[in-house]
């Protein structure tokens, strides 16, 4: 597969984002991490509401604990080396169908205090909205979707709540905001980037006939035909989101929309189930580096089914656990050096809580190009270095091309300059090739042993 590489020079920004002094101070005194979350989220709470009032982002960051939201660094981001590498890699990875293409996604990607106080929304998993994690390289968000009486004279009306399912009653939703008021700003968004392939999973908290009817109609009002349809949906039950689709062939239908969740015959005009053909976890602690990778899903689950990690950072989940630490808080949360793992080993979707593109979590999810590459000065050509990442480099020199096999597998041409490189591949029954996601670029980088740099076909 030839491609054209987009010529990045700018750096790349902020590593993880650093824990303010008293959060340091709480986690090593409190025996409970519950104590420290709650603290995070008042503060976080009231800074949401200096913003809304108009202050400066720096004024409204000089809480004592919580996480920070700064215009200045989101738009740092927009100009950085990692989002355009990012798009990059994105864009690489449409032709790879569903069960093996990744995407950076957040968990309760609308559970934020930005989207107003509530109940719920104090005890958040987000500080950004749905456009700035957009804008920050998001392209899976979650949306809960429930059932219940609202303030319009007590009719009930589909919210979207952090909250109790309806065997509880859905304690938690007071005053959420409604899905038809949810949903335009995706649309939006999708209006002006209309290349893009979001994956929306609806978590089914809606309990009622009704709640589906209202779901799916909402839905067609405002995405319509972007969605990617369910074509072959069994009475009384749903269609299984086609894993051997790739969002290619999604953007080439004319759409950019796919929505996944419980398999519900109730909505299953527009939402695939995933019941079957996914997994996912919220337990991180054991995750090892390529190729060890997963002590919870063996490779043959990665092969057949969507793997997805999630973390949780509110204050409920930790109360409901009273006896974790906050360094057992840290064991399961998904740390830069864990997205770097998890991505390398092939991992389809990330639940990422308390997302900000700055935060080092996108950085480690870069798999191809090294930074401040591609550098056009050096050559117009692609190699895999010794650490796996790419670089830029001449054409002529003669080096080891990446030929990729029918069933996947990566071996090594002898050393060939590009014109040689797809002959030396096809004499060994291979294509000359590149990797598109995160798990073959391990893979290829295995084949390669001790060559200190393979030929790839990017050019």
């Amino acid at each position: 597969m030839a491609a054209s590489a987009v010529l990045i020079f700018a750096a790349g920004i902020s590593s993880a984002a650093k824990a303010k002094p008293f959060d340091d101070a709480c986690n090593q005194a409190s025996p409970s991490a519950m104590a420290c979350i709650g603290a995070d989220k008042l503060n976080e709470a009231a800074a949401a509401e200096c913003r809304a009032a108009g202050a400066p982002d720096d004024a409204c960051a000089e809480t004592p604990a919580g996480h920070d939201v700064r215009q200045a660094d989101l738009a740092a981001y927009a100009a950085s080396w990692t989002h355009r590498t990012a798009q990059f890699q994105y864009a690489l990875g449409n032709s790879v169908a569903l069960r093996d293409a990744q995407w950076l996604g957040t968990h309760n990607s609308f559970n934020t205090d930005a989207n107003g106080p509530t109940l719920s929304h104090t005890d958040n998993n987000q500080q950004l909205t749905l456009t700035q994690q957009l804008d920050g390289d998001i392209r899976a968000l979650e949306l809960d979707v429930h059932y219940i009486p609202t303030t319009d004279g007590g009719a009930s009306h589909v919210v979207v709540c952090h909250g109790r399912g309806p065997d509880q009653y859905h304690a938690g939703c007071t005053t959420e905001p409604l899905f038809k008021d949810v949903l335009p700003e995706i649309a939006t968004w999708l209006n002006h980037h209309s290349d893009q392939v979001v994956l929306l999973y609806l978590e089914d908290e809606l309990g009622a006939d009704a709640g589906y009817a209202e779901t799916v109609s909402t839905l067609n009002s405002v995405l319509g035909s972007r969605i990617y349809k369910p074509t072959e949906v069994p009475s009384g039950g749903c269609q299984n989101v086609p894993l051997d689709v790739s969002r290619a062939d999604v953007l080439a239908a004319g759409k950019n929309v796919i929505l996944v969740g419980n398999c519900r015959s109730g909505w299953s005009s527009d939402v695939f189930g995933w019941d079957a053909n996914h997994v996912e976890s919220g337990s991180t602690p054991d995750y090892k580096p390529f190729p060890a990778c997963d002590a919870t899903y063996n490779s043959g689950v990665y092969a057949a089914k969507l793997v997805r990690y999630f973390e949780d950072s509110t204050w409920l989940s930790a109360a409901t656990s009273p006896n974790t630490t906050p360094a057992d808080q840290e064991a399961g949360s998904l740390t830069p050096a864990k997205v770097r793992s998890m991505t390398a080993c092939g991992v389809n979707l990330f639940g990422l809580d308390q997302f900000e593109p700055g935060d080092g979590r996108v950085d480690a999810s870069i798999w191809s190009w090294a930074p401040n590459q591609p550098d056009a000065s050096a050559g117009a050509c692609a190699v895999q270095g010794a650490d796996g990442r790419w670089t830029s480099a001449d054409c002529v020199t003669p080096r080891p091309a990446a030929c990729r096999a029918s069933d996947g597998t990566w071996s090594l041409s002898p050393a060939v300059p590009l014109a040689g490189a797809a002959g030396a591949c096809s004499a060994r029954g291979a294509t000359f090739s590149l990797p598109r996601t995160g798990l073959e670029n391990s893979q290829l980088h295995q084949a390669a042993g001790s060559a200190p740099e393979v030929l790839l076909d990017l050019h």
